[in-house]
């Protein structure tokens, strides 16, 4: 079971990685979704929390360990629940740094699902990919390819799907 959550576990961490960076180069969209909540919206606290998110993400792939698991759960459950409040005001989540359309449910159900893949690596603990160039170096070509055109779909389904359901819905 362990290495069956090699990919997805390490998906979750790059998604991280990936709305850390984008936040890093642009908080305002981040900070006024933190605002609508009530939350610190000032651009230094944004890259702060940005940071953070970065440190975890290259905690949980360098090392994947049970703690860097379960915070990597904990954090996906807050955002799973940030977003939920953000798409019942109908804001942007800033996730990614960008002015997307206002958060929808794609938001909160893909960080709870992300969420529950975190807490499933914190019980099976799935090795790092230095097992897959040792198993074998074919595999781990595919891997990395297949993890980082997942990552970037899941960046896509966060920036895009609320606006192309709401598009296609008529709303």
């Amino acid at each position: 079971m362990a290495q069956v959550l090699l990919g997805p576990f390490t998906i979750a961490a790059l998604v991280l990685a990936i709305a850390g960076v984008a936040k890093l180069r642009s908080p305002g969209a981040a900070g006024r979704a933190g605002g609508t909540l009530g939350l610190p919206s000032a651009p230094a606290a944004v890259r702060a929390v940005a940071v953070g998110e970065v440190a975890l993400a290259a905690w949980c792939l360098a090392r994947p360990s049970r703690p860097g698991a379960l915070t990597l759960a904990g954090v996906y459950a807050v955002l799973s629940a940030l977003a939920f409040l953000l798409a019942r005001r109908q804001a942007a989540c800033g996730c990614f740094g960008g002015e997307d359309g206002p958060a929808g449910a794609a938001h909160w159900l893909l960080s709870a699902a992300l969420a529950l893949v975190a807490l499933a690596a914190a019980v099976w603990r799935p090795p790092g990919f230095v097992w897959a160039v040792r198993e074998d170096p074919a595999v781990s070509v595919v891997l990395i390819a297949g993890v980082a055109g997942a990552a970037y779909g899941v960046v896509v389904l966060y920036t895009h799907l609320t606006g192309a359901w709401n598009a296609w819905s008529g709303r």
